[in-house]
Formats: structure tokens, C-alpha cells, sequence
């Protein structure tokens, strides 16, 4: 099965030939992982670098990939710069911020493209523990700084660029190129063509009030993988998605590299599975059964633990654990506060059962409850038939 390295290898059309499409933004969303060395300094101004130049080995640009899958980057990297539709594309003002004190980890790039238009492609969460830990803050914040970092730099390149607006972003990403979207001024917003949400989290109530938001959903996209957890996590993302065929399993489809291609476009899956309906259910069910205040308590405890491994990123933090690490934070956990350690047991004691037997079930008593857990019902039960559905729609392809 073609993925989008395929892709890129086997395109020879390009882009004033046929326009970006939701394949190409994926494949330039993982293109905002670029990492920049001084040595091109150009990649940060307007005037940009082409990605022909990923194959000069004096003055080559590499990838900061997230957590793992440096050789899937690294075939991205290699196919992009020989494409005939990608190696005339330009890199440039390229961004990077990252904020211990203000919790902001953030990177954006936009690419020129040879029709004349640009993507905003926003870097999704990279391999540091302060990047994981601003994740986890958008369930408790309307606005984290990685967002409003996000609004700026599209305001900024809005006036540096000309042409029209594309704007997207692969998980922590998407998020983000939805939040620039929707709060962008009105005569930037009217040159966006489209904003494409790659298996990305949404966004607390408080967040998407403005009447601006409703108003501007038809720009948004939403792709997500069948087995999705991530891209069902909070709310407020506007239409349903379209959900794409995976070759992984589980958390795993959140990797962009295991989406199928076909053609010039993703293959798609009939419905999201129920199992991952349910889950991403269920979480946010955990997630909005406790009070603002409690969401940032349980995440300022869990990041207090995990920091007693001494670890700066994701990845050293996995290979400690194997070696030992995991009795250090579990010390760590026995040394908080009494009140501290109850609260987080507790509340992780809840979170593992909702997600094995699901919410605990509440006696409707106004209409307006009654109405809602019958349609609650009704969502389930949709859900289930859609996933057998479209199961028997694939044994019969």
C-alpha cells in the first residue's frame, strides 16, 4: 500500500498542473519538522530556500522528527528534494519559540509554492517534555501560548507573502492551523482557501464562543485515521471528518506515514471504528467530568512525577523507564503531599475505569437531560452500525 513517501516519489504533475490537495498537505505538514541550520539563515526570511537543496550534502537541511520515525523523515526528505512537484518549492520564514517559563514549545514554516499560492504548515508536538506538558494544558486552558504564537505568525506572514492561503498541520499542529484560522482578521481569512486538521485535538468550549468560529468551520478539513484517539480528543472541530485507511493499529494510525495513499488521495475507511468512538468518548467524559481547576492539578502533579526521571525529552523518558526511572517517580509520587498523591490516584483510579466500563451512569431528571442521554444513546448506537457497516463493506472490496 502507497504511503505518502510513494506519493511523492511517483508525482510528476506539478502544482500548477493540479492544486495542493489534502495528500500534499500532510506531506508538508511533516515538512515542518525542518530543522534549520544556520548555515541557511535565507530559510528564515522571505526569500526562502528550495527543497531541491535537501540533497546538498555541503549545505543540507535535516529533520527534528518527533519521538521516532527518523527513517520515514528522512525517505520524505530524500523524495521531496527529486520530485518534480516538490523540488521547486521554497522553505522560508521559518520560526521556532520555545518557553520553559511561559510552557510554549512552537515552530512553523510556510512553502512558496510554483502556482503562486503558500502553505502554513505548523509543526505538531516535537520530542521535548515541554512540548507534551503544553499538550495537556489545552484541557484546562482556552489559549495556550503555542496558539496564540500561532495567530501572530499567520498575521505576520499573511503581510509577506502574496497570493492565496493554505494553512495546516499534522496532530498538535492542526490545532493550531485551526486556531490561526479562526482568529485571523477578516481580510487574511478571505484569502485562506483551505485549512486542513491532520488527526488533531480540538478545543474547550471557552475557546470556540467568538461568533467568528462559527461562521468560518466550512474552511476547515478534518482528516482522521479509523482507529483515531487523538483527532476525537475535547470538541468544538466543526464538521465530521473524513476518515482515512491506516496501516497500523490502534494510537499507532496517528503516525502520518501509515496512511494510505491511493492515487491522489487517501484511501478511505467507511466509518471510524466503534472501539475508538467509545474511547475518545469516554476520555473526554473523564476529562470534562472534573472542573477546570482539576485538570490542571491532575497535569501539574503528573508532570511533578514524571520530572523526578530527570529527562528533558519524550524519548529519553521511554528508554529510562527500561532503565529504572520508573521507581524514581514512583518515590516521587510517596514524597507529594497527602492531599497531592490522593487527589492523582484517585483521579487516575477514575480515568482507567471510565475507560474500561465508561462513564458512571446519571439519573436524568429534566426534559433537557433526558433529551441529550437519548441522544447519547442514539450517537452510540449510529456509531456501532457505521463500524459494522463499513467492516462488511471492506470484506466485500
Amino acid at each position: 500500500m502507497a504511503s505518502i513517501v510513494d506519493y511523492v516519489r511517483t508525482c510528476t504533475d506539478t502544482f500548477e498542473q493540479r492544486p495542493l490537495n489534502r495528500v500534499d498537505s500532510l506531506v508538508l505538514s511533516c515538512l515542518s519538522y525542518l530543522w534549520i541550520p544556520e548555515e541557511v539563515p535565507d530559510a528564515s526570511t522571505p526569500k526562502g530556500v528550495y527543497l531541491l537543496m535537501l540533497n546538498d550534502d555541503k549545505r543540507r537541511l535535516s529533520l527534528t522528527a518527533p519521538i521516532s520515525s527518523h527513517d520515514s523523515y528522512e525517505q520524505l526528505l530524500l523524495a521531496v528534494a527529486s520530485s518534480p512537484r516538490f523540488f521547486n518549492v521554497r522553505a522560508c520564514l521559518a520560526a521556532e519559540e520555545s518557553s520553559q517559563s511561559e510552557q510554549r514549545q512552537f515552530a512553523a514554516v510556510t512553502f512558496q509554492l510554483s502556482d503562486g499560492s503558500s502553505y502554513v504548515a505548523f509543526r505538531g508536538t516535537d520530542n521535548t517534555l515541554l512540548g507534551w506538558k503544553e499538550d495537556l494544558c489545552m484541557s484546562f486552558r482556552p489559549v495556550v501560548p503555542a496558539q496564540e504564537a500561532a495567530h501572530a505568525y499567520l498575521q505576520r506572514i499573511a503581510n509577506q507573502v502574496e497570493g492565496p492561503l493554505y494553512v495546516g498541520g499534522h496532530s498538535k499542529g492542526g490545532n493550531l492551523a485551526v486556531y490561526a484560522t479562526m482568529t485571523a482578521s477578516d481580510d487574511v481569512r478571505q484569502r485562506i482557501v483551505r485549512c486542513y486538521s491532520h488527526d488533531s485535538p480540538g478545543f474547550l468550549g471557552e475557546t470556540t464562543a467568538s461568533p467568528s468560529w462559527a461562521g468560518s468551520w466550512d474552511l476547515v478539513e478534518r482528516t482522521i485515521p479509523g482507529e483515531s484517539l487523538v483527532g476525537l480528543l475535547l470538541g468544538g472541530q466543526g464538521a465530521d471528518p473524513i476518515v482515512v485507511r491506516s496501516t497500523k493499529a490502534g494510537i499507532m494510525q496517528h503516525h502520518p506515514f501509515s496512511w494510505v495513499v491511493e492515487g491522489n488521495d487517501f484511501a478511505r475507511e467507511g466509518a471510524l471504528s466503534y472501539d475508538a468512538y467509545r474511547t475518545g468518548k469516554r476520555m473526554n467524559s473523564w476529562l470534562m467530568g472534573m472542573s477546570a481547576s482539576d485538570r490542571e492539578r491532575f497535569v501539574d502533579v503528573l508532570c511533578t512525577v514524571v520530572r523526578a526521571a530527570g529527562e528533558v525529552t519524550f524519548s529519553g523518558l521511554a528508554q529510562s523507564l527500561e532503565d529504572g526511572s520508573l521507581a524514581l517517580m514512583l518515590r516521587r509520587l510517596d514524597g507529594l503531599p497527602e492531599a497531592d498523591r490522593s487527589f492523582f490516584l484517585d483521579a487516575a483510579g477514575d480515568l482507567v475505569a471510565t475507560l474500561l466500563l465508561g462513564p458512571a451512569p446519571k439519573e436524568a431528571h429534566t426534559p433537557e437531560e433526558r433529551a441529550a442521554d437519548a441522544a447519547d444513546k442514539m450517537d452510540d448506537i449510529t456509531a456501532r452500525f457505521n463500524d459494522t457497516f463499513a467492516r462488511w463493506e471492506r470484506y466485500f472490496e
